[in-house]
C-alpha cells in the first residue's frame, strides 16, 4: 500500500467514524434527497439507510420532496425495491435526526423542514455557508457523484452491497457522469469498477432503456417546435412540464448536436419555474452562471458543466411570468456572450427541414 493510499484510507475511516458519531444519540434517522431526485440521489440514500442500520443500529426512513417522474429513475426504484416516503406525508418535528443526501440546508432544491438543522450532509456539490451548521459534512465537489461517496463509505465499513444497490450505484455514477465522460474523478472510475461485478446488467439495460410515457414525446414534439440556436447555444423554452426533470432530460438530449456548447432547458411545472443549463466544458462554472442568472429571485447551482434552478411563479399573471422566463433566459444568454445573436430555429417548420451541417 502506498502513502497516497495509506492516507486516503485514513481520511475515510476518521469520516466514517465521524458519521457514526453524529446519529449515535439517535434511534431513527430521516434521509432526505433533494426534491424530485434524480438516479445519484436516489440511491445515495439508499446506500446510506443501508450503512447506518447495519452499523449504528440506527432506523432509517428515506423520503423526498416533489416526484420521481422520469422513466429511467422510476425504474431504478422499482429494481432497488427500496420504499421512499413523501416528505409532507411525514411527522417530521418527532424526527431525531435529518441526514441530507446529493443537496445541503437551504440550497432551493430539497424540502428540509423550516427550523430543522441536518445533522449529517453528504453531498458532492460546491459547499454552502448553511452546511456548517450540520453537526458532520462531508462536501466533495471534486466528485462526479455522490454515490462514489457512499461507495466508499461501504467499503470502509465492510458492508457488501446487494445485487439490487449495487445497481442502483453504478447507474447513479455512470447517469451523473455521462458514463464517466463528464466531471468523473478517480474515485467515480474506482467506485464503477468495484460496482460492475457486483451489479446486474440487465437490471442497469432495464434502468437505461425504460419505456418513456407518451407525453414525453409531446413535450419532445414541443421541444423541436420551440427550441432556437445561437450559435454554439441551444435554448429550449418548454411551456407547461409532465414532470419536474424533464428540463435536465431535454438539456442532456439537445446537448448531442453537432455544433453545440451550450444547452438551456426551461419550463414550468405546477408553481415552479424551472431551468437546466448544460455543457461538455467541465470549467465552464455553470453552477455561478445560474445563481447569477436567477439571482434573489430563486435558486440555483450545480458543477462545471451542469447547473439548474428553479423560481417561484405561483403569484404571477402570465405576462408577468412571460418576462421572468425571457429575463432570465436572456441573463443567461448575456453571460455565454449570445445575447445580441440573432436565434435561428432547429426546425425549419416552413422547409420541413432544419440546419443539417451547421456547425
Amino acid at each position: 500500500m502506498t502513502a497516497d493510499s495509506t492516507d486516503q484510507a485514513a481520511q475515510q475511516a476518521e469520516r466514517l467514524a465521524g458519521l457514526l458519531d453524529a446519529v449515535e444519540d439517535g434511534e431513527r434517522v430521516l434521509i432526505l434527497t433533494h426534491d424530485n431526485p434524480d438516479p445519484d440521489a436516489l440511491a445515495s440514500a439508499a446506500a446510506l439507510s443501508f450503512l447506518l442500520e447495519r452499523t449504528a443500529s440506527v432506523q432509517t426512513t428515506v423520503a423526498l420532496g416533489g416526484i420521481v417522474g422520469r422513466a429511467e429513475n422510476r425504474n431504478l426504484v422499482l429494481e432497488l425495491g427500496l420504499e421512499y416516503q413523501r416528505i409532507e406525508q411525514l411527522d417530521t418535528l418527532h424526527t431525531t435526526l435529518i441526514a441530507l443526501v446529493d443537496t445541503q440546508p437551504r440550497a432551493g432544491n430539497n424540502s428540509l423542514p423550516a427550523g430543522r438543522i441536518a445533522s449529517v450532509v453528504i453531498d458532492h456539490h460546491p459547499p454552502r455557508p448553511e452546511t456548517t451548521a450540520a453537526t458532520f459534512v462531508d462536501i466533495r465537489p471534486d466528485y462526479g457523484a455522490s454515490c462514489s461517496m457512499l461507495v466508499e463509505y461501504l467499503r470502509m465499513a465492510d458492508l457488501e452491497p446487494a445485487p439490487e444497490l449495487a445497481t442502483a450505484l453504478f447507474y447513479g455514477i455512470q447517469s451523473e457522469t455521462m458514463d464517466l465522460g463528464r466531471e468523473a474523478s478517480e474515485a467515480d472510475v474506482a467506485a464503477s469498477v468495484w460496482l460492475y461485478p457486483r451489479c446486474d446488467p440487465a437490471a442497469v439495460a432495464r434502468i437505461r432503456h425504460a419505456r418513456v410515457p407518451a407525453s414525453y414525446f409531446r413535450s419532445m414534439h414541443e421541444a423541436l417546435a420551440v427550441a432556437q440556436r445561437y450559435n454554439n447555444v441551444v435554448t429550449i423554452p418548454l411551456k407547461t412540464l409532465p414532470y419536474p426533470d424533464m428540463v435536465a432530460e431535454m438539456a442532456d438530449l439537445f446537448m448531442q448536436m453537432a455544433g453545440v456548447e451550450w444547452t438551456i432547458a426551461l419550463g414550468r411545472y405546477r408553481d415552479q419555474l424551472l431551468f437546466s443549463v448544460r455543457t461538455y466544458q467541465s470549467d465552464a462554472h455553470a453552477g455561478s452562471l445560474a445563481q447569477h442568472a436567477v439571482g434573489e429571485r430563486g435558486s440555483a447551482g450545480g458543477h462545471g458543466s451542469l447547473a439548474g434552478g428553479q423560481m417561484d411563479v405561483r403569484k404571477m399573471t402570465e405576462a408577468e411570468e412571460a418576462a421572468v422566463r425571457d429575463e432570465l433566459l436572456q441573463a443567461l444568454l448575456a453571460q455565454l456572450g449570445a445575447a445580441n445573436i440573432v436565434p435561428l430555429p432547429l426546425v425549419d417548420r416552413a422547409e420541413g427541414g432544419g440546419e443539417e451541417g451547421q456547425a
